[in-house]
């Protein structure tokens, strides 16, 4: 996630140049651990992508990775592991492997990884999940906000240049970078509504999608994952035990931190900000611009988004 401060966002890093897939055939014996993933779910950000790796992780033909995001194909983040370690997180035996990283549709934050992924995993089979703009923008200055790297004006923060919450909603313009190097049928696009609304069918097409058994159905497939409604501030107190907890990673860390959530008032409500009023008409026109083109493609019904209200 970006670590943006509404108008004094911190430019990102200078992308790495270690290329860890030049020797990619490798001798056997380090082919041997692991192997690569085979579906990957590439964003969008705050749109179910917890959600359905977690309804993945059920199917016994499916092995996801642990964690969630590997962040891989970023130059900035995982790139430099190189490949062997990419797949150390993948289970060789497994029909199909997955991973999901929401960051991977986040240019021009991140930049070239299509290249890089095809680079490596040239058939793999790509999921992307969106969602109405409005809402995801609001879930993902939510998302922010909870931690504490907002505090701005939310008109310029959404419109600052080093924020990618305008970036991030227009599907259609990142995807085409994935189209361009994969074939559209090897790439899946959800509407978010369908995986919360019409699980059972969706989960479905996906399992056809991915190769694994259709049919197959689990009871925690009623459970509904991440929900942006139970998200709250946190005070200076939580940023303090969430530094321990990381720099411990202890169960008494993670106890102490519990412990006093009970006890503590460690974050407030948050209000759903009106990012429709704070966006200008053109910014809202080139948001239904790209919404109609991502409808053309893929022949989702996106008539429910709030991005074609007058």
């Amino acid at each position: 996630m970006e670590a943006s401060t509404g108008i004094t966002a911190t430019p990102e890093a200078t992308p790495a140049t270690t290329d860890p897939h030049e020797d990619l055939a490798g001798d056997g014996a380090r082919a041997e651990a692991g192997a690569l993933p085979n579906l990957i779910v590439i964003g969008a950000q705050k749109c179910g992508t917890s959600g359905l790796h977690y309804y993945l992780s059920l199917h016994p033909e499916i092995s996801v990775s642990r964690p969630k995001e590997l962040n891989f194909f970023i130059a900035e983040r995982n790139w430099p592991k190189g490949v062997d370690w990419y797949r150390s997180h993948f289970d060789r035996n497994a029909r199909v492997r997955s991973e999901a990283s929401p960051n991977y549709t986040a240019y021009p934050q991140h930049l070239d990884v299509p290249e890089r992924m095809h680079s490596v995993v040239p058939d793999a089979k790509l999921l992307y999940m969106v969602r109405d703009p409005i809402d995801r923008i609001a879930a993902h200055w939510i998302h922010n906000y909870a931690k504490r790297r907002e505090k701005g004006d939310l008109r310029a923060t959404l419109l600052h240049a080093n924020t990618s919450y305008l970036a991030r909603s227009h599907y259609h313009a990142q995807l085409q970078r994935f189209l361009r190097l994969y074939p559209l049928e090897r790439v899946m696009v959800i509407e978010q509504e369908e995986l919360r609304n019409r699980r059972l069918e969706t989960l479905r097409r996906i399992f056809e999608f991915a190769g694994v058994d259709p049919d197959f159905s689990h009871s925690g497939f009623a459970t509904q994952r991440h929900r942006t409604s139970r998200k709250r501030r946190g005070t200076p107190l939580t940023r303090v035990l969430e530094r321990v907890d990381r720099r411990r990673g202890t169960v008494s860390a993670r106890r102490l931190r519990a412990l006093a959530g009970r006890v503590l008032p460690l974050g407030r409500a948050i209000e759903v900000p009106d990012v429709r009023s704070a966006l200008p008409p053109e910014t809202l026109r080139s948001l239904r611009d790209d919404a109609e083109r991502l409808q053309a493609l893929t022949g989702l019904d996106l008539s429910g988004w709030s991005i074609w209200d007058d």
